[in-house]
């Protein structure tokens, strides 16, 4: 289980300061000791915010104006970001095996 201090350093990598739904310390902690890497789960977390913010858009009245379409796409960027440095990700760290070459020769 991850503990208190664990959680709250996560919670600094997806900007969410409170422990309300959907993410609890329950639920961060639960999600975190199923992760494959922190870095995977802020990428999902992140994936998720954005899901959540496609349906804003752009509003500007009276004078004044408001870039809400781009929230999506500062949420992407940082799924992005966690996406890159994941150490889990296909293609990289200890997993990562070369192709073994071997001469083809007839007799």
């Amino acid at each position: 289980m991850a503990t208190a201090e664990e959680i709250a350093a996560f919670r600094l990598l997806i900007d969410e300061n409170d422990d309300k739904l959907p993410y609890t310390d329950a639920a961060i902690g639960s999600r975190m000791d199923l992760a494959t890497s922190q870095q995977a789960l802020a990428a999902q977390i992140w994936t998720e915010k954005a899901a959540a913010l496609a349906a804003l858009v752009d509003v500007s009245e009276s004078g004044s104006s408001r870039a809400m379409g781009q929230l999506q796409d500062k949420a992407l960027s940082m799924a992005k970001v966690f996406q890159a440095s994941d150490p889990t990700a296909p293609g990289t760290g200890a997993d990562v095996r070369g192709t073994r070459m071997h001469r083809l020769t007839r007799s």
